[in-house]
């Protein structure tokens, strides 16, 4: 038998006791109170509305003939058997009519019969199931704030607006998002290079002023698109998370809408206008000149996409995406049958309760429980991360907030499963006493788990093979190239002859020094001649420096010609493009390498430094892209990290794995966001080259394997958010 669905997003106080016999007290419905059939699968439900709320409820079919007996005359018993006459086997059980009923007046859709009307404040409508205590309304981490509860704003925009969201409109709107994403994907090393700048302090205040407008228009259009629909806005208003403004709107009334897709249409429309001024700013990114311009344009597209698709298409945080994933399913409260399915699990793991049946069948059933799961982990994540923010603000002042933010998060919670653990104990204590065992046992296991179960996980350095440095050939002297006897990837032996430079005022100073250390021993005979000392010691020493000059001379001449000093192969490419260059010395020609000359340079994280410590000397693993992998020892690390890109191909520009930013000081060097320490490992096996990556190739250098727990990393991950907010806070 279907049960009744009343745990929804925007209803539902279950605080109230009702200790009223049901049996002899009559009910009735409240005169407010709205319904209307829908289909959902297939099936026939009910919705009921209290209009005045803006809140939503629905039940089956089996709940809704019992409830449309509840005149305030005929008594519950009577109703019971009346709703037995005409559904048989499937008729509610007299403990399930009276848990109906009193959900009926908890919720106040229904009344006593000698009560009167509810009294309808808008005001005590607690969405999400909020508890009315003074702390909860002040948790730091969602502080709402009502602006209106009138859609008379929204009628002139929606007249003026509606047209946005007609099919041929939103045909246009999509190809433009397409164009827009192809303009991205075909200018994705540009657009990746300026994005390893948008999380640097000095383009937050841009950031967060894109944001807070785009959300804004994101809120326009679910009012526009609501409105073109039929539904109402019954709130506007500002939600404050963890005291960062969110704009919101409240389109409850959707669910009014019979059809699913036209509630999607709606949930869809605030991405749809954020995915479209992206693409628009896409465009005029790809094709503008100006630098101011493409900063804004860039700062916009990453505003308009990231919080879009991270949150609001996030089917796991109750935001668009999950009413329009919660639709096409066609479970309307996804989210409370799935926190319920998942109850049940753990109810029956832990009291052995007989399971309920499910009115969800086939693919579903399986659906609601892996999504219930992954929705508590993702509320988990959620939290933590927080309440580590939280706790790293205001210089540590924010372990406050965090406190509140306990409270408001477990403090209802904890309480009604301590009401509920004394009543089990009351009444019955077999089932008490298992689900204490069975609770025991799974907390024990569940902190061995946390707090000393050690995860074994392999930290890596991200790393480039490259050639050694004394592989490089540099030009010995300055010239114009004029001929080139080798090629890329050719093989030359020591002595050959591989490049020749002409230096023809370099050649005639060699001819000159000659000729003027020739005169100088023409004198020098003559001083001995007529035995004048004087003339032969100055003579002799002017010797000795024109030898000098001479011997540096035809240094500089013999290497006009490049020569191999060592066998190896050539790796250059555009070699004979040379030919008619200029080249000063100490010029990079070319690299003569063998199989002997690659390394591997790798960049140590600061949180992975004792584990590259750990296996300094020793033999490592080098992993390659393709799976590869290859040994080799860990010979240097750098005692000091920096903050220099000394590998270019790692940086965020270059699609590597490194985050990167702009020098400060000359505003066009990159350096890394955080600083690295840097590693050198030779390659163990170097007889065979096709066993080691080719140079150039990125990889990554497996360093010690972790065996810390989780209680252990997360400490560490506190640890290290707390000093960098610390050094964030101290920048200038």
């Amino acid at each position: 038998m279907p049960s009744v669905l009343y745990d929804q997003p925007w209803g539902g106080n279950l605080s109230r006791t009702n200790t009223v016999d049901l049996t002899k007290t009559p009910v009735r419905l409240a005169d407010d109170v709205r319904i209307w059939p829908v289909h959902e699968r297939g099936e026939r439900v009910y919705r009921f509305e209290i209009p005045e709320l803006h809140r939503f409820f629905r039940v089956g079919y089996e709940e809704y003939l019992l409830v449309s007996l509840l005149d305030g005359k005929t008594t519950l018993p009577q109703a019971c058997g009346l709703a037995a006459a005409q559904l048989g086997s499937r008729a509610p059980t007299t403990a399930q009519a009276q848990s109906i009923v009193r959900w009926l007046l908890q919720n106040e859709l229904a009344v006593l019969c000698d009560e009167k009307h509810p009294v309808r404040q808008p005001s005590r409508n607690r969405s999400h199931g909020e508890s009315p205590g003074f702390l909860r309304k002040l948790n730091p981490f969602w502080i709402k704030v009502p602006l209106s509860r009138s859609d008379r704003w929204i009628q002139p925009i929606g007249k003026v607006a509606r047209g946005l969201f007609a099919p041929f409109a939103v045909v246009v709107g999509l190809v433009c998002i397409l164009i827009g994403v192809l303009c991205i994907l075909l200018n994705w090393s540009e657009f990746t290079q300026a994005s390893a700048e948008v999380f640097l302090p000095s383009n937050w205040i841009w950031l967060l002023a894109m944001w807070a407008i785009l959300k804004v228009v994101h809120e326009i259009a679910h009012a526009v698109a609501a409105y073109r629909q039929g539904a109402a806005v019954s709130e506007i208003g500002v939600v404050f998370i963890l005291f960062a403004p969110l704009a919101y709107v409240d389109v409850t009334s959707c669910w009014r809408l019979n059809s699913r897709w036209s509630r999607i249409a709606v949930a869809a429309a605030g991405m749809y206008v954020e995915l479209f001024i992206a693409a628009i700013a896409a465009v005029m990114w790809c094709i503008t000149d100006s630098d101011m311009a493409s900063f804004f344009l860039h700062r916009l597209v990453f505003a308009a996409t990231v919080s879009t698709l991270l949150f609001n298409a996030n089917p796991l945080m109750r935001f668009d995406g999950y009413f329009m994933l919660a639709d096409l399913v066609d479970i309307s409260n996804l989210y409370a049958e799935s926190s319920t399915t998942v109850k049940r699990i753990v109810a029956r793991a832990m009291f052995g309760d007989s399971p309920l049946a499910n009115t969800l069948v086939g693919w579903r059933r399986a659906f609601l429980v892996i999504y219930g799961v992954l929705a508590m982990l993702w509320r988990m994540v959620i939290c933590t991360s927080l309440l580590i923010a939280a706790s790293n603000m205001f210089a540590g002042a924010g372990v406050l907030i965090a406190v509140f933010g306990i409270y408001g998060w477990f403090a209802v919670p904890i309480k009604q499963f301590a009401s509920e653990a004394i009543e089990l104990f009351q009444f019955d204590r077999a089932k008490f006493a298992r689900g204490a065992v069975v609770g025991s046992v799974s907390i024990v296991l569940g902190g061995l788990l946390i707090l000393w179960m050690p995860i074994p996980t392999l930290t890596r350095a991200s790393a480039v093979v490259r050639y050694l440095p004394e592989t490089v050939v540099r030009s010995r002297a300055s010239g114009f190239v004029s001929t080139v006897r080798v090629e890329g990837g050719g093989w030359v032996s020591k002595g050959d002859v591989m490049m020749e430079i002409t230096d023809p005022a370099l050649q005639n100073r060699r001819r000159q020094l000659e000729l003027e250390l020739e005169q100088n021993a023409i004198r020098m005979r003559q001083a001995v001649d007529q035995k004048n000392e004087s003339v032969k010691h100055v003579l002799s020493e002017n010797r000795k420096a024109m030898q000098d000059r001479l011997s540096q001379v035809s240094e500089q001449c013999d290497g006009l010609k490049v020569i191999a000093e060592r066998d190896g192969e050539v790796i250059g490419r555009g070699l004979e493009e040379k030919i008619g260059t200029y080249v000063r010395e100490g010029d990079v020609l070319f690299w003569l390498v063998g199989d002997e000359d690659k390394e591997v340079i790798a960049l140590v994280d600061q949180g992975d430094i004792e584990h590259a410590r750990a296996v300094v000397g020793k033999q490592v693993t080098v992993h390659s892209k393709d799976g590869s992998r290859a040994s080799g020892w860990f010979e240097d690390l750098q005692p000091r990290a920096t903050d220099r890109l000394s590998i270019a191909s790692l940086s965020a520009t270059e699609s590597g794995p490194l985050a990167v930013r702009t020098d400060n000081r000359d505003g066009e060097t990159l350096r890394l966001v955080e600083p690295h320490f840097l590693a050198r490992i030779r390659f163990q096996d170097t007889t065979d080259s096709s066993s080691t990556p080719a140079a150039g190739t990125r990889v990554e250098v497996a360093l010690q394997t972790r065996t810390d727990s989780l209680a252990q990393r997360v400490n560490k991950m506190v640890r290290q958010l707390w000093y960098r907010a610390n050094m964030v806070a101290r920048t200038p």
